[in-house]
């Protein structure tokens, strides 16, 4: 399988560690608030991923972090905790907070038909793997205490801009984000924030260092370590993770190991709203509920993810997802062919070809969703589909086809009985039998070969 690896810069051959079992690490959601849609593209994505994996014969084992602490609302280390912020949005506990949007999330997977990772993990469960790793960070060197926490010195991993390729003169100069003083660099990142002495968090827990709580970064190193060892397979998230996040994961992890922490790093791109990316800080973070309440479904939603590479930078707009939605109609028409025997099948050895081409577009490019689309709607207009080619695309693609139902008997009847009175010239009954499946969500194409139907 190949895949395009944010560290070498190029599409590479995956060689998994364990032939039998490719290890897949993916930063998952901070969960004090609803996920937008730019959260569920990638994670829609990833499960693309994982899906094209197993359909290439390759077994997985896919864990995704839940971040139920430590996430700050900066990047440089500052701020208050996203789970504190959000408990004080919703009048409840931290705890609270975490548990109803950790809930909500896995729901979420489910409505979106994203597979089920094989571990989800919440860093709260890994207080004590994240203390022992920065306590094997201290005795090698690269942690420093100041008034705040205890904090990863970045001098002392001579790799550390490699990643990202960082420019640390010009972050020693930006006035993007206000500096702590005290710290030794600007680029370097808690690993260990003390709790407040003027009040008691939700979320604290005893430490060598004192009463307080882990890093964001920290618990991404230990939790790959407890899941995987020193080295993941594949490493995933969004491209807003490279220069900070992964950078800092990977100074951590490389320090304590030695070892690469990821062979290959995989990132999503950033979805657009009206040229602004998709995200909270933006005040555009559009919800499921959102394209529900539009009269979307969220099918829709998942085929608009699959028509754009996970390496572009994506557009959304209501008109693309209904044009995402026109595109599903039509291809949810071809597959009710199947219940439509008196359409020409497709023939085998085109099936064949197609399957072997969209796999082809999954595994061999970079899981290029766009191309497998393509020769999936080049069937549309070939003949009746299979309920076997059906669930073949469902299992790679995570669409529903092969789920839905046969039209009822009685609705077959009223078809019968229009084609009866249209052929007795019979126009007006012919109009009201059409009305009556109209109102049940029933069309009627008329072709040389028969009224063939479809869902609206």
């Amino acid at each position: 399988m190949k895949l395009y690896n944010t560290l070498t810069k190029q599409v590479e051959d995956l060689e998994p560690q364990n032939p039998d079992a490719v290890t897949i690490y993916t930063c998952g959601p901070t969960v004090y608030d609803y996920p937008h849609i730019g959260n569920w593209f990638t994670f829609i994505r990833y499960d693309l991923l994982v899906r094209t994996l197993k359909a290439s014969g390759l077994q997985t084992k896919w864990v995704l972090n839940i971040t139920d602490v430590g996430h700050l609302v900066s990047d440089a280390d500052e701020g208050e905790d996203k789970l504190e912020k959000g408990a004080r949005r919703e009048g409840k506990t931290a705890w609270e907070v975490a548990e109803f949007y950790t809930d909500y999330f896995l729901k979420g997977l489910e409505r979106l038909n994203i597979t089920k990772p094989d571990e989800l993990p919440r860093a709260t469960a890994h207080i004590d793997g994240q203390i022992d790793f920065i306590k094997q960070l201290e005795a090698k060197g690269f942690t420093y205490r100041i008034s705040d926490g205890i904090y990863y010195d970045t001098s002392k991993f001579s790799k550390y801009a490699n990643f990202a390729q960082l420019d640390l003169d010009e972050q020693q100069s930006s006035d993007r984000v206000e500096p702590n003083p005290e710290k030794r660099n600007p680029s370097d990142f808690a690993l260990w924030k003390f709790s407040p002495k003027d009040h008691q968090r939700d979320m604290e827990w005893d430490s060598p260092w004192g009463k307080g709580f882990p890093g964001w970064h920290i618990e991404c190193s230990a939790m790959v370590k407890a899941y995987f060892g020193d080295t993941v397979d594949i490493h995933s998230g969004g491209i807003d993770h490279v220069p900070v996040h992964h950078t800092n994961e990977i100074a951590q992890s490389e320090a304590v190991t030695g070892k690469p922490l990821a062979n290959i790093w995989m990132h999503t791109n950033h979805i657009l709203l009206n040229d602004q990316k998709i995200a909270k800080s933006e005040g555009n973070g559009i919800t499921l509920e959102d394209i529900e309440a539009k009269g979307y479904s969220l099918e829709d939603f998942r085929l608009l993810v699959l028509q754009s590479h996970y390496r572009t930078q994506s557009k959304f707009s209501w008109e693309v997802l209904q044009a995402a939605s026109n595109s599903l109609s039509n291809l949810s028409a071809w597959a009710d062919l199947r219940f439509q025997p008196f359409i020409n099948p497709l023939p085998e050895e085109q099936v064949e070809a197609a399957k072997k081409t969209i796999l082809g577009a999954m595994v061999d490019d970079d899981i290029n969703s766009p191309a497998a689309l393509a020769v999936l709607n080049g069937l549309v207009d070939e003949g009746r589909p299979s309920s076997e080619l059906l669930s073949y695309i469902d299992s790679l693609l995570g669409t529903r086809f092969a789920e839905s139902d046969d039209i009822s008997e009685s609705q077959k009847q009223l078809i019968s009985d229009r084609e009866q009175a249209r052929e007795a010239g019979n126009w007006q009954k012919a109009d009201e039998l059409r009305k009556q499946l109209a109102e049940q969500g029933i069309e009627i194409n008329d072709t040389e070969h028969g009224p063939i139907w479809y869902r609206t």
